[in-house]
């Protein structure tokens, strides 16, 4: 009929939440003005292709527009500032936790990361009998915190900043800062299997929501500035400005890019590794890694090794989601036993193998060095993946506050150490284990998160070189298309639309 709109342009609107973002970056300006009469309006679009070459065209229009520069570049500088000073806080409450618990109570000193001044090796367990109440005491003490205090600051943080900045960018309260502060480093102190990055990220997006409230922000930008102290605080604490504001546009959706998020993410991610480096200082996480060049009969390795960790890190969501829910669904056990009892599971974990304990960079950096993969039990090595999935998804599930992004850095790294040590047993030449767990940490945790780029380039600031940029692309081409839809994140949509439809994430929890 004349006039009816066609079924398929009709199904396919504009995404939702592209005009409130273009309203948000758009300075409102006065009728008749020059602003006015320059800025960029949205057009009516006819097919799903034409829209989304308009919503990039705006977008793009929107970030050189002079007013929205004028607006963002100050408030990224304030948001990275203080999310800067956030990410300094919890690495040195987190050292000062893990040296007083780990080191004094039951002696035991991680492996170093290079990041941190020389080279250390973990030692031995000097009070073994400590380890698993340690932890579960850790836990408790965290989780006794956040009950109290901020019950939102429990679990992995950056799902929660991911949640919080698609449905209510304006509504995280400052108190999470400190409480996910304080109960990460008890955690992860005590030996409680987890990462930084989800509380750094989630510490930082509560500082851009609390900015966001104080500049009188409205939704669509209050997004924005939770989306790049989230980058910030990521950026800041491993060391890699550039992934971490890569992070803030890729991160958000697993099918989408959040483009407009880039400018600010990227000059807020800058000024918190500026401010977090001259207190920890600017080399790479760990060190300046060199490798011989990678020649073209070696990229078919990298392909499979991309398979293998793409089918690892579905193990490894398939594991902590599925903890989550089973701690879940124990209704009548009371709530602070939960983690009680994931902690001592974890430190029973612990005295069988120790790099399970804490952050476990250590293990990453160990994995660099051929000498100590070539050392190490091929048995031990098989075991420290899935002994860290363990670890981690019992820490995290039973209600921990821990991250997990850094986690699936570790496991990524055991799995490109193991691939590694095989081939050579195999008598396949190859010049090291550096590529490999390289390219590991990014196929593993880039397809879990759905960041592939973000991940390719932070692994190459974590280790200090870009020798592996294309057999990294390789690798973690193919852990995307073997992760699917499945996500580490559930409260990461599909794309924009997902959003409106309120569409769950894919978690394997279920399955």
């Amino acid at each position: 009929m004349s006039g009816a709109p066609d079924k398929d342009t009709a199904a396919v609107p504009d995404a939702p939440g592209t005009a409130e973002i273009e309203a948000a970056l758009l300075p409102t300006a006065a009728p008749g003005s020059v602003e006015a009469e320059s800025a960029p309006r949205p057009r009516p679009h006819t097919s799903a292709g034409t829209s989304r070459e308009n919503r990039a065209g705006r977008l793009l229009r929107t970030v050189w527009n002079r007013s929205y520069l004028v607006k963002w570049v100050p408030a990224s500088i304030v948001i990275g500032a203080v999310a800067g000073l956030g990410s300094i806080a919890l690495y040195s409450l987190l050292e000062l936790v893990t040296t007083g618990a780990l080191g004094h109570l039951a002696g035991y000193h991680p492996t170093s990361i290079a990041a941190d001044g020389p080279l250390t090796a973990g030692s031995d367990i000097d009070r073994p009998w400590v380890v698993p109440l340690l932890v579960a005491g850790g836990a408790l003490a965290s989780a006794l915190l956040i009950r109290w205090l901020a019950p939102e600051a429990g679990g992995h943080g950056t799902d929660a900043a991911i949640g919080a900045l698609h449905h209510d960018p304006l509504g995280m309260r400052g108190r999470v800062t400190v409480v996910k502060m304080a109960a990460s480093a008890l955690t992860l102190g005590s030996g409680g299997s987890g990462g930084t990055e989800g509380p750094a990220a989630q510490i930082s997006a509560a500082f851009g929501s609390v900015l966001s409230r104080l500049f009188r922000f409205n939704p669509a930008e209050a997004k924005i500035a939770v989306a790049a102290g989230l980058a910030a605080g990521v950026g800041a604490i491993f060391r890699a400005p550039f992934g971490g504001a890569l992070l803030g546009v890729e991160m958000l959706y697993r099918r989408d890019m959040a483009a407009e998020m880039l400018v600010p993410s990227l000059i807020a991610s800058v000024v918190a590794y500026v401010e977090f480096g001259a207190v920890h200082g600017y080399g790479a996480m760990f060190g300046d890694q060199s490798t011989d060049p990678i020649g073209l009969a070696q990229l078919p390795l990298f392909l499979l090794l991309g398979i293998i960790a793409g089918a690892v890190a579905r193990c490894y969501c398939w594991a902590l989601h599925r903890t989550t829910a089973f701690f879940k669904r124990r209704r009548k056990m009371p709530s602070l036993l939960k983690p009680v009892i994931g902690g001592i599971a974890v430190g029973a974990l612990g005295l069988a193998l120790p790099d399970v304990l804490g952050t476990s960079y250590g293990l990453v950096q160990s994995g660099l060095n051929e000498q100590w993969v070539l050392g190490s039990s091929l048995w031990v090595l098989l075991l420290l993946p899935v002994a860290k999935i363990a670890g981690t998804s019992l820490t995290v599930g039973s209600g921990g506050s821990a991250g997990v992004f850094g986690p699936g850095i570790v496991v990524g790294a055991a799995v490109g150490m193991v691939f590694w040590r095989l081939a050579d047993m195999a008598g396949i030449p190859l010049s090291g284990p550096v590529p490999f767990v390289i390219v590991g940490m990014a196929a593993c945790l880039g397809s879990a998160i759905h960041a592939p780029v973000a991940l390719t380039v932070m692994v190459t600031e974590l280790a200090g070189t870009s020798d592996t940029l294309f057999p990294g692309m390789i690798a973690i081409a193919a852990a995307t298309l073997v992760m699917g839809s499945t996500t580490l994140y559930p409260s990461q949509p599909r794309d924009r639309a997902d959003l409106s439809t309120g569409r769950p994430a894919t978690t394997l929890a279920d399955s």
